[in-house]
C-alpha cells in the first residue's frame, strides 16, 4: 500500500467528489523516498489506509470539537480491534508506539496522527508515548512567536487523548523532546520501542533515526506507521500560523 499512485489515486478521488478535475504526476528530483516502493520495502514503512480510519477521524473531531467521550479499544476475535467503529487490522498492532510534533494547535492534521497513534497501539497491554518539541528547537520556525509555550501544547495533547481513548490513560505517556530522535533514539530507553506514527511529510526523518538505532545503537529499525495528508483541509501548522499573522495584521491596520 502506499506510494505515489495511491496516493494520486486517493486525491483524484476527493476531487471527484467535489466536482475538481483529476490532476496529473509530474517528474520530481530528487525522487521522494517515501514514493519509493522498494525504499518502503527496505525500511519498514507501512502506509496506513485513511479509509480504515476514517471512522475513528469522525469521533476524533467530535472528540475535539463538542468534548466526547469515545468508547475504549474493544477486542475483536483476535485479528482485529475498534476504535471508534473502525477496524484495526492485527498487523498493524504494537506493544510500544510513539509519536512526536509541535503539535500547535492541534489541527485536522494533529488529531489524525494521534488517533492513528492510538488505533496502532495493541489492547490491554500496548504502551503510547507522545513526544512534544521544547520551545527552543523551535525558534527557527516560520512565524515562530504564534506557537504556543510547551505546557500548553502537552496540555492539549493530553486532554484530547484522554477523551479519544480514557481507558489508555494510565499507558501513555506526553514528555518533553529536545533533539532530533527522542527517546526512541536514545541508548537507555530507545530498545523499548516497536514503532513510530508520522505523517509522509517527516518519513525521512523516520528514515534517520532508524539508522541511528540500527548503525549507532545496534537496535532493530522501528516500523514506520505512515500517513499521507489527502485531505483538501489537511493545512499544516505554519500556513495556520501564516494565516492567523495576517488576520492579527489586518486588525492592527483596522484599529489604527
Amino acid at each position: 500500500m502506499g506510494g505515489l499512485r495511491d496516493h494520486v489515486a486517493a486525491l483524484n478521488a476527493d476531487r471527484r467528489g467535489r466536482g475538481l478535475d483529476p490532476v496529473d504526476t509530474l517528474a520530481v528530483e530528487p525522487w521522494p523516498k517515501g514514493a519509493d516502493i522498494q525504499f518502503q520495502r527496505d525500511n519498514n514503512v507501512m502506509y496506513m489506509d485513511d479509509v480504515t480510519l476514517q471512522d475513528s477521524l469522525t469521533i476524533a473531531d467530535e472528540v475535539e470539537i463538542n468534548g466526547l467521550e469515545s468508547s475504549n479499544i474493544d477486542e475483536d476475535d483476535g485479528s482485529s480491534v475498534f476504535l471508534g467503529g473502525a477496524r484495526i487490522e492485527s498487523k498493524s498492532l504494537f506493544q510500544n508506539v510513539c509519536v512526536g510534533g509541535t503539535f500547535d494547535g492541534m489541527h485536522y492534521g494533529h488529531r489524525k496522527l494521534l488517533t492513528l497513534a492510538v488505533s496502532s497501539v495493541s489492547p490491554q497491554t500496548g504502551k503510547l508515548l507522545v513526544g512534544v518539541t521544547v520551545d527552543e528547537m523551535l525558534k527557527a520556525k516560520q512565524y515562530a512567536d504564534l506557537i504556543p509555550p510547551l505546557k500548553e501544547r502537552m496540555d492539549g495533547v493530553r486532554r484530547f487523548l484522554n477523551r479519544l481513548a480514557p481507558g489508555m490513560k494510565n499507558r501513555v505517556r506526553v514528555v518533553p523532546i529536545s533533539d532530533p530522535y527522542g527517546p526512541p533514539g536514545s541508548p537507555d530507553d530507545g530498545i523499548d520501542f516497536d514503532a513510530l506514527v508520522l505523517s509522509h511529510e517527516t518519513l525521512e526523518n523516520g528514515h534517520l533515526l532508524n539508522l541511528h538505532r540500527t548503525n549507532t545503537l545496534g537496535f532493530k529499525p522501528l516500523v514506520l506507521l505512515c500517513t499521507r495528508r489527502t485531505e483538501a483541509y489537511g493545512m499544516s501548522s505554519t500556513a495556520l500560523r501564516e494565516r492567523r499573522s495576517r488576520l492579527l495584521e489586518e486588525a492592527d491596520r483596522a484599529a489604527s
